[in-house]
């Protein structure tokens, strides 16, 4: 096989590079943009799970699992940030056990009095 050459006229231009990472469907900034918001998301559920496991953890516990969830599910569709997976994995599993530490101290409140 031969390779076509442009005409000597005009310069070769090559093509570019394929993105690093991401879903090629979107954007860059797109991306950018998913990414980040990813970051702040398992951020911001991470600290609401671990505040949860000292007070109010039905009601912390319920924001951090729905943040550490859209925060997996962006990662998901968007295939951005995957390094902050982890965190968003963790935040879940806090919020599940803040939720269920939760209902086990009203049922002992209850059973107990």
């Amino acid at each position: 096989m031969s390779a076509q050459r442009p005409p000597n006229d005009t310069p070769f231009v090559p093509p570019p590079p394929p993105p690093i990472s991401g879903n090629p469907m979107y954007p860059p900034n797109v991306l950018a943009a998913k990414a980040a918001a990813v970051a702040s998301d398992a951020k911001t559920a991470l600290i609401l799970s671990i505040v949860g496991l000292f007070c109010f953890g039905f009601i912390f516990g319920f924001l951090a699992f729905r943040k550490a969830n859209e925060a997996l599910e962006t990662i998901a569709l968007y295939e951005v940030a995957q390094d902050k997976r982890g965190i968003a994995l963790t935040a879940k599993i806090l919020s599940i056990v803040d939720i269920i530490g939760w209902i086990v101290a009203l049922l002992a409140k209850f059973v107990l009095s």
